[in-house]
């Protein structure tokens, strides 16, 4: 796949050192890391959170936050016409902007948060070029001529639309290209499939080889699916605290792991056939009753093709659907992206109109559409909801205590004293395994796996009898993930809680849950 090395290596990082600013001093975050790139190579960066992946990748380029800082080491970069090295960390922002963009591009993981949603693709994938080459430079291709030739459906649609218009594996593509337009010799792409189902990754796989074989440009991979890393890249880099532990063909990397690292992480991807405890729990002496049942319940969204003018379209979402979930069960539901999964979960909440019937626990849930006078929600007593992306359920400027304390207050539980919600607190951190002192920590200061911690506690506070896990580990590395499955289980048989857990991992579903079923189209079958 990878296009003909040259002699000389296109990056050089030696013994890089990057930390992070504080009052009470520096706090290092990546020590002495050593690494290159060849051209035309792929190659992956993989490890679990909080080991410096995104800072490693972030500094190839210079896009570190105010906060960090190299503190030693080079960064050589042989681009140009002459390939004369450069080391990227002694250039002052002006001459780091003429790399940028044309000769090192970046992808990064959140497309919708690098999109402008006001300009339309076309014009936002016209931008670069004009900013290194000129408006009527033939410096680079075309928008749709770009498109084209990476293989996109439907280029004058893609280009007159806004992001929002998009779907979330087409945001990305459309960031894949607008990094290439320019045929920079290395891409880093920082997760660039995390929150994407399957059929999303592989089209974002083949769309960044395509990119390799046709403009020879270099990919850094980073990424905490090793999966992906093995299938796509030619070598591995595998960082911990902030160092290349281990490297090597991906191939013989993770089939045959001669470190002891790499081995722990292969060993914590979810199989199916390292599940433990087959079959649904349930109170002893009683069979489980259904907990959630819905019936024919449908859902359908009106949109607009392109602008306020625009042709006015009514697009189903969910199509009849008909489920039982019985109580103390895990419940596993997988499907492609836009399938309806999140529909499907945000009606059970009630955060969305219906038609159908849902029952909770026995009860039905009336649906009250909108613009209904005196229209209320249910408070979610019965049924709390886990999401995608800790950080962004989390808000940034209060304390982990804090938010664990606020549906206590809402609701009116903890009998109206501050000291017994402290005690509430207290033992829901314990629960899901975060330590006391946690709850002084703001939602910055966590890994990503306690972050989500710290999200399924609060959802707890109110002592739901079912969790709705969104996507709830496709942000997290493999081992972040790993412990997230096992607190769910874990948590199933301590509280009794039914779990409708929503995935587009496969291997994670069946890992974990006692039924699955895929949604396609929004329509439910069997797995």
């Amino acid at each position: 796949m990878a296009a003909q090395k040259s002699l000389q290596p296109l990056l050089e990082v030696r013994n890089l050192s990057l930390g992070i600013r504080r009052k009470s001093g520096h706090l290092p975050i990546i020590d002495g890391t050593t690494f290159k790139i060849d051209a035309g190579e792929i190659v992956a960066l993989v490890g679990e959170s909080g080991c410096g992946k995104t800072l490693t990748s972030l500094s190839v380029s210079r896009l570190l936050p105010q906060v960090a800082e190299i503190t030693g080491g080079e960064i050589l970069f042989h681009g140009g016409n002459g390939g004369e090295a450069v080391d990227l960390c002694s250039l002052d922002e002006k001459a780091l902007c003429r790399i940028r963009g044309k000769e090192i591009a970046m992808v990064f993981q959140e497309p919708r948060q690098s999109l402008n949603p006001l300009m339309r693709i076309g014009a936002q994938i016209a931008e670069t070029p004009e900013l290194h080459f000129g408006r009527r430079s033939g410096g680079s291709m075309r928008p749709f001529e770009l498109l084209q030739r990476l293989n996109f459906p439907d280029p004058d649609r893609i280009l007159a639309a806004y992001p929002h218009q998009l779907s979330g594996g087409m945001c990305q593509r459309v960031m894949i290209a607008i990094a290439t337009i320019c045929r920079p010799r290395l891409l880093v792409a920082d997760e660039p499939t995390s929150s994407l189902d399957t059929e999303n990754q592989d089209n974002i796989i083949e769309l960044l080889g395509r990119i390799n074989r046709e403009f020879g440009t270099a990919v850094l991979f980073v990424s905490h699916d090793l999966s992906l890393a093995r299938r796509f890249c030619t070598r591995t880099l595998v960082m911990r605290h902030g160092k290349i532990i281990d490297e090597g063909p991906s191939d013989s990397l993770f089939s045959t792991p001669t470190h002891p690292y790499t081995g722990e992480l292969v060993a914590a991807i979810p199989r199916a056939e390292n599940r433990p405890g087959l079959g649904s729990w349930h109170p002893p002496g009683r069979a489980a009753p259904p907990f959630l049942v819905t019936r024919g319940l449908s859902n359908a969204y009106v949109s607009r093709s392109f602008g306020l003018f625009g042709k006015r379209e009514v697009k189903p979402v969910l199509r009849n659907v008909n489920l039982e979930i019985a109580a103390g069960e895990i419940f596993g539901l997988s499907g492609e992206s836009g399938g309806g999964k999140s529909t499907l979960a945000r009606c059970v909440l009630g955060l969305i109109d219906y038609d159908g019937e849902i029952l909770v626990d026995g009860r039905s849930r009336r649906n009250v559409p909108r613009g209904t006078p005196g229209r209320r929600r249910k408070p979610g007593d019965l049924v709390q909801m886990v999401f995608q992306e800790p950080g962004a359920s989390l808000n940034p400027t209060k304390r982990i205590g804090w938010l664990l304390e606020e549906p206590l207050v809402i609701h009116g539980r903890g009998a109206g004293s501050s000291g017994e919600r402290a005690r509430m607190v207290d033992e829901m951190l314990a629960l899901v395994g975060l330590e006391p002192f946690h709850k002084a920590r703001r939602a910055h200061e966590l890994s990503g796996g306690q972050k989500q911690r710290a999200c399924i506690g609060r959802a707890l506070m109110l002592r739901p009898k079912m969790l709705i896990a969104d996507e709830a580990i496709s942000s997290l590395d493999v081992f972040s993930g790993a412990q997230i499955l096992e607190l769910f289980r874990d948590l199933r048989k301590r509280l009794g809680l039914t779990i409708l857990f929503i995935s587009h991992n496969r291997d994670a579903t069946e890992h974990l849950c006692d039924r699955v079923a895929v949604m396609r189209n929004g329509v439910l079958g069997q797995a």
